[in-house]
């Protein structure tokens, strides 16, 4: 596998659209990567990014995820909050 690497500048950051296409899995697959701590983002602001040797290692060693670690990952997801973006209407019906 060829290395994602370090730049001179510091470590490469990738996107979620990124890491999907790297590691070649679906976006249910990296939320529960993400919320069982198995490959732990980077968050900048509202933008989630995934550091280039995080990547490298599920890449390497592969991650699975458990019936117990998807019950457990579900169970601590955060409430959504009721609040709508500004200029946002609920739908009625």
């Amino acid at each position: 596998m060829r290395s994602l690497g370090c730049e001179a500048t510091g470590p490469r950051l990738f996107t979620r659209a990124e890491a999907l296409a790297i590691l070649k899995i679906g976006e249910t697959t990296l939320f529960w990567l993400q919320r069982t701590g198995k490959l732990r983002p980077i968050r900048i602001g509202s933008r989630v990014l995934f550091n280039a040797s995080e990547i490298e290692r599920v890449a390497a060693r592969g991650a699975t995820l458990s019936e117990a670690e998807k019950g457990s990952a579900a169970k601590s997801r955060p409430k959504e909050r009721g609040r709508l973006r500004e200029g946002a209407t609920r739908p009625t019906g």
